[in-house]
């Protein structure tokens, strides 16, 4: 896990967002304004968000409202754990402010299950709801409703949040995950979006090869190939790049991709003949990764010892 600090948040979110979320990507607008909104606001609490990113869509939650019991950020961090196998991307989100006209911070990367699991175990309760307007707020029971009308009093609506019962051992609560995050090793924000191209590549690679795999007989129109589709998720959000890689990765000799008559989607084709029990070829370092190898490798290697030879100093 590592930290990637004073980046542009919202670029780079929305490249990790391109790695992974092929349906409803206009949830990442949401997302944008309401990272936006928070970097100008002067509420501490307003500043750290825990940002995911699933197959079908993102999530942006204040981590504090995550960490109390009941509420929709509560429900909605730990739905996903709880009730799917989707790919998740998460992270945390520190906001330092607007610069140039960018949401600057800090991104934090998160283990989802952890997480989530921490939530579950250490939400806290909450007693009352804080009605916030324009020009000040109320508590009301939670139990009261209420609608999002302007106040006599404090003017125009704005929003509300749950109150923790125990204001300190929220605050207690943060402190500890944000000790946490800051003692991540800083990364390069670059090859972690590689690292996420390359997972997204092998597992749809290992996906086809075990589908392939499990085929009893040739299931092609015709009878003389074995066929499976490719992800929908992959071929929406893969590059042509990493579609050659996922070429590259299978072992199949005769493998080819098509379409099929009265069916949706792209599909993979072996022939018939072909072994289907091959392990996965392994994977090409990128070229940053085999420049940054040769790197070490030459800080890394003793100097050799010269010899002489009669006629010529030689370097053996």
């Amino acid at each position: 896990m590592n930290k990637f600090e004073n980046v542009d948040v919202l670029a780079s979110l929305q490249q990790i967002m391109q790695q992974n979320t092929a349906a409803f990507q206009n949830d990442f607008d949401i997302d944008k304004k309401i990272l936006t909104r928070a970097a100008k606001s002067k509420n501490a609490e307003d500043k750290v968000y825990l940002w995911f990113s699933r197959p079908n869509g993102t999530h942006c939650l204040r981590e504090r409202d995550v960490f109390l019991r009941g509420t929709r950020e509560h429900n909605t961090f730990r739905f996903y754990h709880e009730q799917t196998k989707e790919r998740v991307l998460a992270y945390a989100v520190v906001l330092s402010g607007m610069e140039s006209g960018k949401v600057k911070g800090s991104i934090y990367e998160l283990d989802y299950a952890v997480k989530a699991e921490l939530a579950i175990q250490t939400a806290l309760r909450t007693d009352n709801n804080r009605l916030i307007y324009e020009n000040g707020s109320r508590e009301l029971p939670k139990e009261y409703r209420f609608e999002a009308t302007p106040d006599r009093e404090y003017g125009k609506f704005v929003r509300y949040e749950a109150v923790p019962h125990d204001p300190d051992a929220l605050r207690d609560l943060l402190r500890d995950e944000s000790q946490k995050r800051e003692r991540l090793k800083p990364g390069n924000f670059k090859e972690h979006v590689g690292r996420l191209s390359d997972e997204k590549v092998l597992a749809e690679a290992q996906r086809l090869s075990a589908a392939f795999q499990s085929l009893q007989a040739p299931n092609s129109p015709n009878g003389t190939h074995f066929t499976v589709e490719v992800s929908p998720w992959f071929e929406r959000i893969a590059s042509s790049k990493e579609h050659e890689r996922l070429f590259a990765l299978l072992p199949y000799k005769t493998l080819y991709l098509s379409s099929v008559k009265d069916r949706h989607g792209v599909f993979a084709f072996i022939s018939k003949d072909e072994r289907r029990d091959l392990p996965l070829r392994k994977q090409r370092p990128s070229v940053r990764a085999q420049l940054k190898e040769g790197q070490s490798k030459k800080v890394a290697a003793p100097k050799k010892a010269a010899a002489k030879a009669k006629d010529n100093d030689l370097e053996v």
